[in-house]
């Protein structure tokens, strides 16, 4: 269950750098606010997908050594 919480955590501190970083290229108009928001919408959907795939894969573990 470790594992569902600290990959996520890290992407997500990954994410905010990067989109701190990329500000300025918006701002300036380089970046398009589709291409801005939406990738960031993207990635945190994925790494809350990622999230819980992971915590169903740690219960089903948990679930399978139990039976053993």
């Amino acid at each position: 269950m470790k594992r569902a919480i600290i990959i996520p955590a890290i992407l997500s501190v990954y994410l905010i750098v990067m989109v701190v970083l990329g500000w300025p290229s918006y701002v300036s108009g380089a970046t398009s606010a589709l291409l801005y928001f939406g990738g960031t919408a993207i990635c945190l959907l994925c790494i809350v997908l990622l999230h819980f795939n992971l915590k169903r894969s740690a219960i089903r573990r948990k679930k399978g050594k139990e039976n053993q």
